[in-house]
């Protein structure tokens, strides 16, 4: 791992063990854990050059503000290009995802002072109103607000006759797992596109999350992940705390894997 990885990795370490989290920077450090070349100074001095521009001090003028005054919206016609999920891009671009979309909102709002959490609901990412929301503002669909039967409108939407929806859905996600989101929705791209280098960039920032990445399976595949990059120690490595964690059938194949790997490093 290169000393400009490390160090953008131990700062994101740092951040989702703050409370509150910035979600901002936190968005930017992932940026740059990916290779994108833009300073994360550069990020925060826009989020905070957006909050300045707000007109008011409740969500409504910051959703104005956002959608209508500055063009932020989703993007429909190419949902899944890694851009959506990267922060910087989004800003510059002004065009996002649920999440990312939601990031800026909240970002802004916590700036000036207003109450926003994100709420992770399955399938669709919305902003609430405060600690105990009693609606929800839909970034993607260009700020608009939504009671309890539209979230519930959008929740079917997604999932069709699959799932009951939950009022619970619509409860604050705690920040760091909003992170941890950002980073599935990454996670799924670079699968998707093979890309090994950045899938394992987004698998270690994952892992640093208490609750998000530090399960059997993630560990799995980090381990796989780091194995196809080359990184074949700190793949075993993985194996061996994986070994360490579950039932003694699996245990007994994570330590296999571990040595086949340790063979191939030695």
């Amino acid at each position: 791992m290169s000393e400009a990885s490390e160090s953008s990795l131990a700062r994101f370490r740092a951040l989702v063990r703050d409370r509150p989290v910035p979600l901002g920077e936190g968005c930017l450090v992932i940026a740059r854990h990916l290779g994108g070349s833009e300073p994360v100074a550069d990020g925060l001095a826009r989020l905070d050059e957006l909050a300045a521009g707000v007109p008011g001090d409740d969500l409504d003028a910051v959703a104005r503000f956002l959608f209508v005054e500055q063009g932020f919206h989703g993007n429909r016609s190419d949902y899944y290009d890694p851009a959506n999920s990267l922060l910087p891009a989004v800003l510059r671009r002004r065009t996002g995802i649920p999440i990312t979309l939601a990031t800026v909102v909240i970002e802004v709002a916590r700036r000036r002072g207003i109450d926003a959490v994100g709420v992770g609901m399955p399938g669709h990412f919305l902003v609430g109103n405060g600690p105990r929301p009693t609606r929800w503002l839909d970034a993607f669909d260009d700020g608009t607000w939504v009671d309890e039967a539209g979230a519930a409108a959008r929740f079917a939407a997604v999932h069709g006759d699959a799932g009951a929806f939950d009022r619970r859905f619509l409860d604050p996600t705690p920040d760091p797992l909003v992170l941890g989101r950002v980073l599935a929705n990454l996670a799924g791209v670079y699968r998707a596109a093979g890309d090994a280098r950045r899938l394992v960039r987004v698998l270690e920032l994952r892992r640093e999350i208490p609750g998000a990445g530090t399960g059997p399976r993630s560990l799995a595949e980090l381990g796989e992940a780091l194995a196809t990059v080359g990184r074949v120690d700190e793949a075993a490595r993985c194996y061996e705390e994986l070994a360490a964690r579950v039932e003694p059938a699996a245990a007994e194949a994570a330590e296999r894997r571990a040595q086949v790997l340790r063979a191939r490093f030695n």
